[in-house]
């Protein structure tokens, strides 16, 4: 018997934007996931979960981001969403 593939949950566009937003910050400032990763203490595919939205980052982490990209928190939270 052939199983239909399991639906993914639908990830919560917040934490897509949020992402989208990391992601772009870092890419300006030629910072890789790892480096990133490594400033904030976290593993490479926990950083690329967040920037693809599957993970929310908690208030913790995004200051731990915002400090390791030299921005404020609110810089990546995206207007959109204020």
């Amino acid at each position: 018997m052939i199983q239909a593939p399991k639906k993914q949950p639908k990830r919560p566009f917040e934490a897509v934007l949020i992402g989208k937003q990391i992601r772009y910050l870092r890419r300006i400032k030629d910072i890789s996931q790892e480096t990133l990763a490594k400033q904030v203490g976290v593993t490479v595919g926990w950083i690329g979960r967040i920037e693809r939205g599957i993970h929310m980052p908690n208030i913790k982490l995004l200051v731990k981001l915002a400090r390791a990209l030299q921005v404020k928190v609110k810089d990546l939270i995206p207007n959109e969403l204020v």
